[in-house]
């Protein structure tokens, strides 16, 4: 009787443990970003006057001819281009970055027609432009001293690599007291090495990179969306 109730109790405990391990996988987790938990609310109109478009690194290192060819790059280009309509007809300020690196070095050399900006997409007369050395458009430029002087709290920006200058920009943004918009489809990046053998494909670092700034430095938006806005003066 007593073997009886042990292989009773043991057959049991076998039954329940893994309803339990399943219990525990089906628990819900949270997966709110952070901007949707402080109660972020999505934009629902633009101000000219303290608005600006950022367009960063469209640049001729990025589309093929150059060393970091952007399979997306034509698209992000042409939608930004759309931004940049846009912004001239509502009367948005628009400031154009680019990456120039050593005079004959491996990536954006100074002087060399691949620190250039694409031919498709080059700043007007009104337009200002930033030259940048590193990821950030903000270090070691007077970017921030610019927008500020103009009177701008929210930016636009497009432009390339998505986990990289527009990510790192977007980010150093917010501490410095501006809200940024990322028009999703605006921005593009290419396929890395993991460090470890294999390659992260360029629409899953797409996708990461989007996710990564949206929990808390910047609204995701589609060109689209951004052109619907209304705007006012």
């Amino acid at each position: 009787m007593k073997m009886l109730l042990c292989n009773t109790l043991f057959f049991a405990a076998m039954l329940s443990a893994p309803a339990l391990a399943t219990t525990e996988e089906l628990s819900p987790v949270n997966t709110n970003t952070i901007r949707t938990m402080s109660g972020a609310t999505a934009t629902t109109s633009l101000s000219a006057p303290t608005t600006g478009l950022l367009v960063i690194d469209i640049q001729n290192e990025y589309f093929p001819g150059g060393k970091m060819v952007i399979p997306d790059g034509v698209k992000a280009l042409n939608n930004s281009k759309k931004l940049v309509e846009f912004a001239h007809q509502k009367g948005i300020p628009v400031w154009f970055v680019r990456h120039v690196g050593a005079k004959n070095g491996p990536i954006f050399a100074e002087g060399s027609v691949f620190a250039e900006f694409h031919k498709d997409l080059q700043p007007s007369k009104e337009d200002r432009i930033i030259t940048k050395a590193t990821p950030s458009a903000f270090v070691g430029t007077d970017l921030e001293q610019q927008l500020k002087a103009k009177g701008i709290k929210q930016l636009i920006v497009t432009g390339l690599m998505t986990h990289m200058c527009v990510s790192t920009t977007s980010r150093d943004a917010v501490p410095k007291g501006f809200s940024v918009i990322i028009p999703e489809d605006a921005t593009a990046t290419r396929s890395i090495d993991d460090s470890r053998g294999g390659v992260i494909d360029h629409q899953l670092l797409q996708r990461a990179a989007i996710a990564g700034v949206a929990d808390v430095f910047a609204e995701i938006r589609t060109t689209q969306e951004v052109l619907d806005l209304p705007v006012t003066l």
